[in-house]
């Protein structure tokens, strides 16, 4: 009776510590990713591991698709996404008509919501013509969501206020970003902000510990010579 008494109460400062413990990890835990974030704020994250090279092939095939944002056609056809918002059809920035769309077209493979910016679009999987214009895509060859590493999403820049990522000159670090995929939703923090030559591909380069997100677009919008890119951290 006595040993049992000893195991019963050994068993009880176990789990009292353990209860006593478990704010302690807590915070602990949220110490961790405020510093990592925070760091990542002062301190550009390493990205020492090369993107392959389909990741390459994909990225530079986007200087051609930009450069059509000049001709009339797509000028037209972003006039018809302007108008199709007014009347609640693609282009629209609600979150009920993205959802119709994502539901309609299988090729949509999730949404990019950014709340700052009042932009929802659908994401569709691979930067190609075709899907650029209809949302914004995901570049082949880069990181899956919720992995380590470093996914790539595309989108025009558009010349209408609020059109594709048409404001993302407003965007800062510390601004939220919300993917949506596989029935899941996942957050990310922006990081840094810069403008790159349409050949310098190491933005989509990745490390072995973070999951990054790096949405990339023209810059300037009118006769685009260069890449706006948004990197940012995903939130525990």
């Amino acid at each position: 009776m006595t040993k049992k008494r000893k195991w019963l109460s050994t068993i009880l400062i176990i789990i009292g510590l353990s209860i006593a413990a478990f704010p302690f990890a807590d915070r602990l835990n949220t110490s961790y990713w405020n510093n990592k974030l925070l760091a990542a704020y002062e301190d550009d994250l390493k990205l020492e591991i090369e993107a392959p090279n389909l990741v390459n092939e994909d990225y530079f095939a986007l200087q051609a698709i930009y450069e059509s944002e000049d001709d009339p056609e797509f000028t037209s056809m972003e006039t018809q996404s302007t108008e199709a918002t007014s009347e609640g059809v693609i282009g629209e920035s609600t979150e009920a008509t993205t959802e119709k769309i994502v539901k309609a077209d299988k090729s949509v493979i999730g949404k990019i919501k950014i709340a700052k910016i009042d932009l929802i679009m659908p994401i569709l999987q691979g930067a190609t013509e075709r899907n650029l214009n209809r949302g914004a895509a995901v570049i082949e060859g880069t990181s899956a969501f919720d992995v380590v590493g470093n996914v790539g999403i595309a989108g025009h820049r558009g010349r209408s206020f609020g059109i594709f990522f048409n404001r993302f000159n407003e965007l800062a670090k510390g601004d939220e970003i919300e993917i949506t995929t596989n029935n899941k939703v996942y957050t990310y923090t922006i990081y840094k902000i810069l403008i790159v030559e349409p050949t310098d591909v190491s933005v989509l380069n990745r490390n072995k510990t973070d999951k990054i997100l790096t949405l990339v677009t023209c810059d300037p919008i009118k006769n685009p010579t260069h890449r706006l890119i948004v990197h940012a951290l995903q939130n525990p």
